[in-house]
């Protein structure tokens, strides 16, 4: 059976390669994004904020839809403002499409202390889920 088709990479016009199980989605000096098609999942690595959340939204947008709620690897996540948390609210806000993305399910997992402190704080409750 042949792999799903790669979401194209938005490096600023430096396309970075990567391996076969993690394709990069987006990469600044502040955050990188990773999609991992075995497992559809997608990794946060650096800080999120108002510099950056518009492409986070870009490239959370241009995963595949599934049935499956979206997963989103934290673990890396150093940190993330208001407008970074709104992008995994509903990650078809920020994309300028709103028709993909919009409503779809987020389930975070892997969450840093201070995100699951923010999603308290904010009542967003649960544990490893929005």
């Amino acid at each position: 059976m042949a792999p799903p088709a790669s979401p194209p990479a938005d490096t600023g016009g430096n396309l970075e390669h990567s391996s076969p199980e993690h394709i990069v989605l987006y990469a600044d000096r502040h955050l990188r994004v990773t999609w991992s098609p075995p497992d559809t999942s997608v990794a946060l690595s650096g800080e999120v904020d108002v510099s950056n959340s518009a492409a986070l939204a870009s490239a959370l947008a241009r995963v595949p839809d599934s049935d499956h709620a979206l997963v989103v690897d934290a673990a890396d996540l150093r940190f993330i403002d208001l407008s970074g948390l709104r992008v995994l609210l509903d990650p078809g806000l920020g994309s300028g499409n709103s028709a993909k993305g919009h409503g779809r399910a987020v389930r975070l997992r892997n969450m840093p202390p201070h995100l699951e402190r923010l999603l308290r704080l904010l009542g967003g409750g649960g544990h490893d889920h929005l």
